[in-house]
């Protein structure tokens, strides 16, 4: 279905329902199993056009003509066997998604004809697993032992066959799983890593090695291209009933050094096995078996204390030790030496749980306090996050996921696991699971309801339901959907609801607005042409995907009163608290978190604060920020004024390097401590890389990452040391600047921007007045080689363009982007705790808006929501008004 953007809502849902059923995608399953015939896991109504399914299917393949009256069914029928505690293939969901997508007739030719094909094929499995509950065998696994993180080892899978039969043309398919898309199996080199090998029980069963194609989630990527998968195909024999099938993963006995594991702890990896009962025969998928892997040795510490207290109040001080990758470390913790604000504060011993709590701690005096942690021998450091302590505060800083997922959907872990993160290591005051509905059935929603109830703690932990609404941008874009309750709620999926305004009516339709928050997010661009005030007050603008702050301001120009809120989008079961990354430098972003405002760590309370805007983002470092327009909460429509006052605080977790004020989408005024006239020494050259993530076009997803690879030669001075702060905070196992081993004069470096900038501070000693920076790019598109002169004190920087990202990144627009390279002369900032006031005295007018950026030397950065002076324009429409976006 094609969309004019400049129809109204009443128009679009006019285009989409003669096309589309609008309804609650699982509400019908949940009727029909309500309903059911005795006897039978589904009503009489929805058995009637099963029945009438198989029986056109085995007439006719499924094709461009009739796909539209099968996949509904089919969808339907998956929902109610799931809820039946079924295993079923976890594509099935998503390819009914595909179906029912508007342009699904112009998808490729090999491409639709593979859905159209799925659908049949599909049909017949689940009219085998419908008629033989035995036919799908099970898997079992061994280990050598526990599975430690960035090691290589060997494990085996074995499949017992069920009731269906494998024979001559079918075997085993391996398909990867998205996240463990580095840990490429393959079956040519018994020498090599990751090497994998078939043994059988029945000795009269041959095998030939094989390869099966794959698109989507399981070939390691989620885009349509296939990939060839290994598949170990049946040329003799048949296994039968009881028959083994054993996999061994990173198999030694060649000499290969194993399965090369990720670095990523997790309560469950996946190797999933698909069965092929012949060929071209239906498709038997168990159930994967548990394997969970663990962190290594302590290699850092982290503490978590609550943002907000009460004097005299006592709290509770989380103290994490990690491994080097920031997974739980394993062997249990050291004795720690503890610190208040660098003075002696208390000890504690040595202990087998990687987690210690320090209970019962409280602080008599207002002020900002923070935590430090030594081990023992002195090798191991951290501190804890800022813990502000006032007299009386009216509202709490409460710290969230609104985005994160497991095993379900493209992620990873065990969804109890998914919470029992949330709570015990990142310490989140609140946390919603939000599976994508490309890939959830009815029977897992009811696992995360059941799981949202068992986890819930009201004034301790707080969990909410929700789901992540999943089409591509052309469409509306992801958007997560977050309820207030949790009994008789369903979601309204993709499936039925492929375009934004399907979503929008279908929600009305279900759930009261005040019920239901929406939050668009970027990576996958959200259309910021179309809104619903009463479902989507928010707009995600970090996330480990990188930094959108465009998109929140593309809502924004279009007249949309919209607050900001971060998230991780977290697919490996560590919500709130993202292990380092590792050779995917798409992911190098830290994350995202959700701060709320709210009296009380309640569900109503943070519910209705989000609703109400009262909300800033984080890319991940929980900072402490206070702001207020007018006197006014951001988030907040003011009076009229002509006098505009935005004042504050920030409590950092790092020295604040600058805060800045943006009016109406522009950078109105920055105050900034890293500055000449601060204290120190002013030998520090920076070389600061930056690149927009912004697609600079509508409905398609955000610009990729920008890689900077290279090497800075200095001139007329000599390299003392070089860092790179925020590498070094965040990702320096993916990102470096170091002195080159062939020149003394030389730093190599690799740094990764995405919507966010990264700095390389050289320590120069010699004359400044005469030094040279020379700054080469080794992978862009355009290489490039400039020399610029080191700015005098205070002078403002040199800047230069840089060229289109590296080979690996991916343009949305028929044209090149520029990005940016400046070189300064600095003084570290120094101090974590700012105040701040920022008067605009300027032509004003009712409508504008400001917001507040607050950047801090290790790249941790908050932003506030927006907050508005004197009356909106008004929308036209019941719901919402399409616009024309005005900085695209």
């Amino acid at each position: 279905m094609a969309i004019n953007r400049r129809q109204t809502l009443a128009a679009l849902l006019a285009t989409s329902a003669a096309t589309l059923p609008i309804g609650l995608a699982f509400a019908k399953s949940r009727d029909d199993r309500e309903r059911r015939a005795p006897g039978d896991y589904m009503s009489v109504a929805l058995r009637r056009e099963v029945e009438k399914l198989k029986t056109a299917v085995a007439a006719e393949p499924t094709n461009d003509s009739n796909y539209a009256d099968r996949g509904l069914v089919l969808y339907d029928w998956m929902n109610a066997m799931s809820l039946t505690g079924t295993y079923l293939h976890p594509d099935i969901p998503a390819l009914i998604a595909a179906l029912y997508t508007p342009g699904f007739l112009k998808t490729g030719d090999r491409a639709r004809k593979g859905s159209l094909g799925s659908v049949d094929r599909f049909v017949r499995t689940l009219a085998a697993q419908e008629k033989n509950p035995h036919l799908v065998g099970t898997v079992t696994a061994t280990t050598e032992g526990p599975l430690k993180v960035d090691s290589h080892v060997e494990f085996k899978q074995t499949y017992t066959v069920g009731d269906g039969s494998i024979r001559v043309g079918g075997g085993l398919v391996l398909p990867n799983h998205f996240y463990f898309a580095s840990a490429e199996l393959q079956t040519s080199d018994p020498k090599a890593d990751n090497y994998v090998s078939l043994r059988m029980s029945n000795p009269d069963v041959e095998v030939a090695l094989d390869s099966y194609p794959i698109a989507g989630m399981f070939s390691s990527t989620l885009g349509i291209t296939e990939a060839p998968r290994v598949f170990f195909r049946l040329t003799k024999g048949e296994l039968q009933k009881g028959d083994t099938m054993t996999v061994t993963y990173g198999d030694r006995s060649g000499g290969s050094r194993g399965l090369q594991l990720i670095h990523i702890s997790n309560s469950s990896l996946r190797f999933p096995f698909w069965l092929m009962t012949e060929a071209d025969g239906i498709l038997l998928t168990p159930r994967e078996a548990v394997l969970p892997i663990y962190g290594g040795p302590v290699a850092g510490v982290h503490g978590f204390v609550p943002s907000i207290v009460a004097v005299g109040e006592t709290f509770t001080v989380s103290i994490r030790a990690e491994d080097k990758f920031r997974n739980l470390a394993t062997g249990g913790a050291p004795a720690w030496t503890i610190t208040l604000n660098g003075a002696p504060f208390r000890t504690l011993a040595a202990s087998s749980n990687a987690i210690a709590m320090l209970k019962d701690v409280k602080l008599t005096k207002p002020g900002t306090y923070r935590f430090g942690f030594v081990s023992a021998d002195g090798k191991i450091r951290g501190k804890s996050d800022p813990v502000l302590v006032e007299a009386n505060p009216a509202e709490r800083v409460y710290w969230g996921e609104t985005h994160g997922h497991c095993g379900f959907s493209e992620g990873m872990g065990l969804i109890d696991n998914y919470f029992e993160f949330a709570r015990d290591e990142s310490r989140l005051d609140f946390v919603t699971l939000s599976e994508h509905d490309l890939w959830l059935d009815a029977g897992e929603w009811e696992q995360m309801r059941a799981a949202t109830h068992k986890f819930n703690r009201p004034g301790e932990f707080v969990t909410f339901l929700g789901y992540e609404w999943t089409v591509v941008s052309a469409y509306g874009g992801h958007h997560n959907v977050i309820f207030r309750d949790v009994d008789g709620v369903q979601p309204v999926t993709c499936q039925r609801h492929p375009t934004l305004p399907d979503l929008y009516a279908g929600l009305r339709k279900s759930h009261a607005p005040a019920d239901v928050l929406v939050i668009p997010h970027a990576h996958m661009t959200a259309d910021a042409t179309v809104n619903d005030k009463d479902l989507e007050p928010l707009v995600e603008i970090v996330s480990e995907h990188g930094t959108f702050d465009w998109l929140g301001r593309r809502y924004l120009a279009n007249g949309f009163q919209l607050g900001f809120i971060g998230a991780g989008d977290d697919h490996i079961g560590h919500p709130g608290y993202k292990p380092k990354p590792l050779g995917r430098y798409y992911f190098d972003g830290y994350g995202g978190l959700a701060a709320v405002y709210a009296s009380t760590k309640q569900r109503g309370a943070i519910f209705d604060a989000m609703k109400s805007r009262r909300t800033y983002a984080t890319n991940g470092a929980r900072i402490i920020l206070k702001t207020s327009l007018n006197g006014r909460h951001m988030g907040e429509v003011v009076p009229s004024a002509t006098a505009r006052s935005i004042e504050g605080a920030v409590h950092g977790t790092a020295p604040i390097e600058s805060i800045t004020l943006v009016k109406n989408g522009r950078e109105h005024r920055t105050l900034s401590y890293d500055a000449t006239e601060a204290n120190g020494r002013d030998d520090i050259v920076e070389v600061r890389f930056a690149s927009s993530s912004d697609p600079a076009r509508l409905l398609v997803p955000a610009r990729a990452a920008r890689a900077w690879v290279g090497k800075i030669i200095v001139e007329g001075a000599a390299i003392a040391s070089v860092s790179s702060p925020q590498a070094e905070a965040l990702n320096d196992l993916t990102e470096w600047a170091r002195p080159s081993a062939a020149t003394v004069d030389q730093i190599d470096f690799r740094l990764v921007t995405r919507g966010d900038s990264k700095a390389i501070r050289l320590y120069l000693k010699g004359d400044l007045a005469t030094a040279r920076v020379r700054i080469v790019l080794a992978e862009a598109r355009t290489p490039l080689d400039k020399i610029v002169a080191v700015p005098a004190a205070g002078a403002p920087p040199a800047t230069l363009d840089a060229p289109d990202a590296d080979p690996g990144g991916v343009r949305n627009t028929g044209g090149a982007f520029t990005d940016h390279i400046a070189v300064r002369r600095i003084r570290p900032a120094t101090e974590m705790d700012r105040e701040f006031r920022f008067a605009d005295d300027e032509k004003s007018a009712d409508g504008d808006y400001y917001y507040v950026r607050v950047v801090q030397a290790d790249g941790g950065t908050a932003w506030s929501s927006p907050g508005w002076v004197g009356d909106v324009p008004k929308r036209v429409g019941d719901l919402f008004e399409v616009r024309k976006t005005t900085d695209a």
